[in-house]
């Protein structure tokens, strides 16, 4: 009886085992010349059974407003989720709620959302929604723009000849109108003729330093230094830019055994006008990488070489204007 018994259970196994191999062989060996149905297949993602939003870049138009102009702050509010859902865009100033804006977004969709920012007193503010941040730049015209520290460094110095003395400047805001340029020079003379029949050239070059926005030759008399203070302001009229600008001066001084760049050490260097400069970074035995200034020595508006000990330092040459509209 035991072994009908174990013969029973045999063909059993058997007959519970065929139809998984039919299965297995059928999903195994796919027909000559076709791909298996399941060949490549990637488990698909789990779709998002809620909102879910993403907040893009600010944008400020018009960054550098004037005070209480209007500037419009905007971006835009992704929703990756899987329904449609509504965003509450909060605009922080400076960390504080300024402004609140309800969005509707639906399904992969993408929406705009914007802000009027008024600011009555000038300065920067941080601007925020969500988890993005801009800055915005409030100004009370005329605006100086200055890249100098303050007080001229040590000895002035001449750069002679038909070589200037030039400062590239980025307006706070544009168009930018350039009123006046302001300029700390001293004169050294070793008599009173010398002012006389002699000029120094203002230039303002476009931001290729190509074409020449404006320029004005003037007498080495409007630079004397008899009242006691070396900074002279330059008047400029009706120069409107519209991006980056150089100023360049060229006093035309004589040029002293030959070289580029002098100091007034003593009345061999005269008749010379010296320009006031300081360094951002303290000159100790090398000279300081002359790109992390905005100033350099030129030739017609184009940089030229100059040995080290003249590279890393800033003219002291202002520019004064207006960015409102």
């Amino acid at each position: 009886m035991k072994k009908y018994r174990y013969l029973i259970l045999a063909i059993g196994l058997i007959i519970l085992i065929l139809p998984l191999l039919a299965i297995g062989c059928t999903q195994a060996v796919p027909e000559p010349g076709k791909v298996s149905p399941n060949a490549g297949n990637v488990p698909n993602r789990i779709a998002k059974e809620y909102a879910d939003f993403v907040v893009g870049p600010l944008s400020v138009v018009r960054n550098g407003v004037s005070v209480g102009e209007a500037a419009t702050v905007a971006a835009t509010i992704t929703n990756t989720g899987g329904i449609q859902g509504t965003y509450t865009a909060v605009l922080d100033i400076d960390g504080k709620q300024a402004d609140t804006k309800i969005v509707t977004v639906g399904p992969g969709k993408t929406e705009a959302v914007s802000f009027q920012v008024t600011k009555n007193t000038p300065g920067i503010y941080k601007l925020e929604i969500g988890q993005s941040a801009a800055t915005l730049s409030v100004y009370q015209w005329p605006y100086t723009i200055q890249y100098d520290l303050g007080n001229a460094y040590g000895e002035l110095l001449s750069v002679s000849g038909d070589y200037g003395h030039i400062v590239h400047f980025s307006p706070p805001a544009t168009p930018f109108k350039i009123q006046k340029i302001d300029l700390y020079v001293h004169g050294t003379v070793t008599k009173d003729s010398d002012w006389d029949n002699r000029s120094a050239t203002v230039r303002i070059w476009d931001s290729g330093k190509t074409q020449q926005v404006w320029s004005v030759n003037l007498p080495w008399t409007d630079f004397r230094s008899d009242v006691g203070s070396f900074w002279k302001e330059i008047e400029v009229p009706n120069v409107s830019t519209n991006g980056d600008f150089y100023v360049e001066i060229v006093t035309h001084s004589p040029v002293f055994q030959g070289e580029m760049v002098a100091w007034p050490w003593g009345p061999e260097v005269s008749p010379a006008l010296f320009i006031g400069y300081d360094r951002p970074n303290q000159y100790i035995t090398s000279a300081v990488s002359s790109v992390e200034t905005r100033s350099g020595i030129s030739l017609m508006g184009q940089p030229v070489s100059v040995p080290v000990k003249y590279e890393g330092l800033n003219w002291l040459i202002r520019v004064k204007g207006d960015g409102s509209l």
